[in-house]
């Protein structure tokens, strides 16, 4: 390869597809399997140093810019085909509909305020592992459509709800309405999460509705940049030593590719669709289930997490059964941070083996580890794994999430103007996420899956099976649930 200078040499893979980055001042790349050849790889060896001092020199000239968070990251090499179940990105997809019609220029005017206020929402994803606030951006326009039956809204949903954003390009999220005659306007908003979770596009949507109402909005001076530009000092600070050991010690205790009844190879599905189960325990049903939490003293978070994995060991060829719990981790940096849109998540692992005799053996077991995650909640989850012995990096290491979002029906859901209607995420190297709210008073539990992986009975039958199990410890005694 021949090149005049490093910058030279660097475009010249970029034109190729091969992406180098820093990552705490060490070389990265990412590139599609047979992209670098074994000539590419002697001379990125070769030049090492020289390409490293290129890049931190191209960092310094964008001082706007700034990393992006470990999860962020991890996102990002999600997009990346070489991956079991990659080749897509992050995204989450809403629709809320609305008890009267939407003025959608009012509604537009509110949104841009947000966008001006919420820097989360300036936000520009590069693929060098960076990110940039734009300091200025076009005026947003909401996307107004009009279909002439609900069925052709249905069938509009299938393109939304998989959109891909591309990177170095604004905006990371899009906002619509639709009209159908006789039939409520909806609110469809997508948006890929590096820029934010799904507790945080609650936020700016909350915003938006008292804005477009003309109600006063107490806006945060503190910033998701100003949060990012500050964790790595923060945590340089902090005494990680006991949450560290904690891990080091669970580490090899963790089931890692578990083997459930996939349709097809994970190492075979990349530029996948997922869909959704959709299931509720009633208002009455999960009173009854807030009431024996207390009557176990425990919380029904750890009920859930416990009921999901006890369903999926049945399905399971191991002996044990590992998922990732999501977690969302605001950091102490500012007393305004529970009101800041960003991207907040962090992740920690559940471990549940068949060896428990009876439901209220595995609830213990379970919740004795979900005390020792909110203990060391703020750890960065994403380095865990590195205390695993013989790992496959490429492989769909912890495919299977729980994503539990509990407050009593203190949410946007329960405003009397707007419900939900639909909801889907998708994420990289993930088959399956079981996504739990509470925001409408019942229970809904919903799984977001990888289509290709399971063949749909099977699914089915192991998100009947979960429903019936949290039904049944509405009543039973939990020594007698197996």
């Amino acid at each position: 390869m021949s090149f005049q200078n490093v910058a030279e040499l660097i475009d010249s893979f970029a034109n190729r597809g091969v992406t180098l980055w820093l990552d705490e001042g060490k070389l990265k790349f990412r590139a599609a399997n047979g992209t670098l050849s074994a000539e590419d790889k002697a001379t990125l060896k070769a030049h090492k140093a020289d390409i490293i001092a290129e890049l931190e020199k191209k960092d310094s000239e964008d001082a706007d810019s700034f990393p992006l968070s470990p999860i962020q990251k991890s996102y990002l090499v999600g997009r990346d085909e070489t991956y079991d179940l990659g080749g897509i990105n992050t995204h989450y997809y809403l629709e809320l509909e609305m008890t009267s019609q939407i003025n959608v220029e009012k509604l537009s005017e509110a949104w841009n305020t947000v966008i001006q206020k919420d820097d989360a929402l300036r936000l520009v994803i590069f693929s060098n592992g960076r990110q940039k606030v734009l300091s200025e951006v076009p005026e947003y326009k909401i996307e107004e459509v009009t279909f002439a039956t609900q069925n052709e809204r249905l069938q509009k949903r299938e393109d939304w709800n998989h959109h891909i954003y591309e990177l170095a390009k604004w905006p990371f999220f899009t906002m619509r309405v639709s009209h159908v005659a006789g039939e409520k306007d909806v609110l469809h908003f997508d948006f890929d999460c590096m820029i934010m979770d799904a507790w945080s596009a609650k936020i700016a949507i909350f915003q938006m509705f008292k804005l477009y109402h003309d109600e006063e909005v107490q806006w945060p001076t503190y910033t998701f940049q100003e949060y990012c530009k500050s964790v790595k000092d923060y945590e340089a600070k902090q005494d990680y030593s006991a949450a560290e050991a904690f891990w080091k010690s669970k580490a090899n205790e963790l089931v890692c590719e578990p083997k459930l009844p996939y349709a097809k190879p994970l190492s075979e599905i990349h530029h996948h669709r997922f869909s959704r189960l959709i299931g509720a325990l009633d208002e009455n049903e999960y009173k009854a289930l807030q009431l024996r939490a207390r009557e176990y003293r425990t919380t029904p978070a750890a009920i859930i997490s416990t009921a999901y994995l006890s369903t999926l060991l049945k399905y399971s060829k191991d002996d044990a059964l590992t998922i990732n719990s999501t977690v969302f981790n605001r950091l102490p940096l500012s007393k305004e941070i529970n009101e800041v849109v960003g991207d907040f998540t962090n992740i920690a692992f559940l471990t549940l083996s068949k060896s428990s005799p009876n439901f209220l053996s595995s609830l213990q077991n379970v919740q004795k580890d979900m005390w020792q995650l909110v203990r060391y909640h703020a750890y960065d989850g994403t380095k865990i794994l590195k205390f695993k012995e013989g790992l496959r990096p490429m492989r769909a290491q912890m495919p299977i999430v729980i994503t539990c979002v509990l407050d009593g029906g203190k949410s946007l859901g329960n405003n009397s103007e707007m419900r939900q209607i639909y909801a889907l995420s998708k994420t990289p190297q993930v088959v399956l996420d079981y996504q739990v709210t509470d925001f409408d008073g019942r229970l809904s539990v919903n799984w977001d899956y990888a289509v290709p992986a399971f063949e749909p009975e099977t699914l089915q039958k192991m998100f009947q099976d979960n429903l019936n199990l949290l039904k049944a410890l509405t009543t039973k005694d939990w020594k007698e649930v197996v």
